[in-house]
């Protein structure tokens, strides 16, 4: 009777713990790279950008650190990676979604050398940001040089390893969409076998100037511009860079509903394989001898996989704070837009309902 009752429990607990898993969101926990290596870590930072380069001498360049919230998780995020030093820290444009969690990190580790657009923004966070630039430390205690990265500043921090920086360039683009992001540091890593292209929030404008420069764009890897926009990638940026693998940076639930269909389309046209740190947390990219390898921190479930805008019931239009069924026929254009899940959101976002689909919602 004693038997029965012990191997009844010990059944009892593995069904128990077998009911707990959950294989559609499995857990990865970051593993060093092997020898010889080249790896990128494009960081889930929640609703922004941030990747971490290590090259195969063990060198480091940090390409924008997400929003200011997010400061904590990635210093920890890095430090969990083994990293005690940073020898670039890459700032691509001054809004607070790529340079605020820098500011944690430039307190947290010695840098060796920051680079920023040099594009002038006015905002508390770029100027916290610049504080922190001015009080960071190499690892000899002195002040790491600030360095204006324009098109043409080129390095080679491993052995035939390239960083090439493609733009900005003077003079700095103005009157567009929006100036920050069209002055945003584009860089392509060149490997000799693979190549990666991180384009900040590029939109429209700036793809144009590129294209008229005649820049190379060609990568195996794009880091998609923009969190994914509908403005920030389109079918003759493709045509020029012809990625196999695309990374999309965004938040889970964020209210711009990115990443966009239209850029979801555009890539899917073009057979690429896309990636997103909302639905896959961390995702990491090795470059083993001449193979890319894409280690994703989990797998989404099949609720996530639906897009933000199939999860999305009502549209906001920012400049009327007014918010639409999303079949209303008076909905914002898509550059005017942003997403809520809930009436409640939208409401406590300052919106009200417009009253010809809403009003007797």
């Amino acid at each position: 009777m004693r038997a029965r009752r012990l191997l009844f429990w010990l059944l009892t607990l593995v069904l128990f713990f077998a009911g707990c898993q959950t294989p559609q969101r499995t857990i990865r926990q970051p593993q060093p790279a092997p020898a010889e290596t080249l790896q990128v870590v494009f960081f889930d930072i929640g609703q922004g950008d941030s990747a971490l380069v290590r090259f195969p001498n063990g060198k480091t360049m940090l390409i924008d650190g997400g929003p200011t919230s997010a400061g904590a998780r990635l210093v920890a995020k890095l430090r969990q990676r083994g990293i005690q030093r940073l020898d670039w820290v890459v700032g691509t444009h001054p809004h607070s979604d790529h340079i605020g969690g820098l500011i944690a990190v430039l307190k947290a580790f010695p840098v060796e050398e920051i680079w920023d657009s040099g594009f002038v923004y006015e905002s508390p966070v770029y100027r916290d940001y610049l504080l922190a630039a001015r009080g960071a430390k190499n690892q000899a205690g002195k002040r790491p040089p600030f360095r204006v990265a324009l098109k043409g500043t080129k390095i080679q921090p491993a052995p035939d390893i390239t960083v090439e920086v493609l733009a900005p360039s003077k003079p700095y683009l103005t009157g567009t969409s929006s100036d920050p992001n069209n002055n945003s540091i584009v860089l392509r890593i060149d490997t000799g076998s693979a190549r990666f292209l991180f384009t900040g929030d590029m939109e429209e404008a700036l793809r144009r100037r590129l294209y008229q420069q005649g820049a190379n764009l060609r990568a195996e890897v794009l880091k998609v511009a923009h969190h994914g926009s509908h403005d920030g990638t389109d079918v003759p940026l493709l045509r020029r860079v012809r990625p196999q693998i695309a990374v999309i940076s965004c938040g889970q639930g964020n209210v711009y509903g990115h990443p966009h269909k239209e850029t979801l389309q555009a890539l899917q046209a073009f057979g690429v394989r896309v990636y997103r740190t909302d639905l896959q947390g961390d995702i990491t990219v090795r470059l083993v001898g001449k193979t890319l390898q894409v280690l994703p921190e989990r797998s989404p479930s099949a609720q996530e996989q639906r897009s933000p805008r199939e999860r999305t019931r009502f549209i906001g239009n920012p400049r009327s704070k007014v918010y639409h069924a999303p079949d209303c026929a008076r909905l914002p254009q898509p550059s005017n837009r942003v997403y809520f899940p809930t009436r409640e959101a939208a409401e406590r976002a300052g919106y009200r309902p417009h009253k010809e689909c809403l009003g007797d919602y």
